[in-house]
């Protein structure tokens, strides 16, 4: 009887170490992952800030073209009003003016694209940080999980342990009170 009790609890606790130690190599596996899809994340948010920099930059650009733009169409108009200008051949001055106008039409129709796709791009960076998030959350949570089970499988471990141990304790005690009785 002694035997076949102290034989389970030995292979109660092999078990118990096996499952033990698969634990805390799904730990370390996910502990690893974990910090990979931590460097990952800072990698995206190092790539949006540098995206972002350039975006404000262009936007900067495409409003001191706006107002260039503006201010051409208002000197546009005060050479139309002057009186001297028309003596000075207009055509000539109004289709230069033109020229440079349409020039920044087209190197602001330009930035325009090249800011909309560097959005595109800040916005696809953005959800794989999200996507990032989303994962780094579930390997957290199943993590916790492990560690609850782990947790409970300890106890177990304790409980059974120490029902061993009293049943051992129980049964020496018989044995002594029958050998003082014999």
């Amino acid at each position: 009887m002694l035997d076949l009790a102290y034989s389970q609890l030995l292979d109660t606790n092999q078990e118990l170490r096996n499952e033990l130690r698969d634990e805390i190599s799904i730990n370390k596996s996910y502990g690893k992952k974990i910090r990979s899809l931590v460097k990952e994340l800072e990698q995206c948010y190092r790539t949006i800030s540098l995206q972002d920099n350039t975006i404000i930059v262009h936007e900067k650009v495409i409003e001191k073209f706006k107002s260039e733009i503006s201010d051409l169409q208002k000197q546009l108009r005060i050479l139309q009003r002057d009186k001297k200008f028309k003596d000075e051949n207009p055509a000539n001055v109004i289709d230069g003016i033109r020229g440079s106008l349409n020039t920044i039409r087209v190197t602001l129709q330009n930035i325009t694209a090249e800011r909309d796709q560097y959005q595109n791009i800040l916005n696809d960076e953005n959800r794989r940080v999200q996507d990032l998030r989303n994962q780094l959350g579930d390997s957290r949570n199943q993590n916790l999980r492990l560690q609850r089970l782990l947790d409970e499988s300890r106890t177990q471990a304790e409980r059974i342990t120490q029902i061993h141990t009293d049943a051992l304790n129980n049964e020496m005690e018989a044995r002594r009170e029958y050998w003082q009785l014999a």
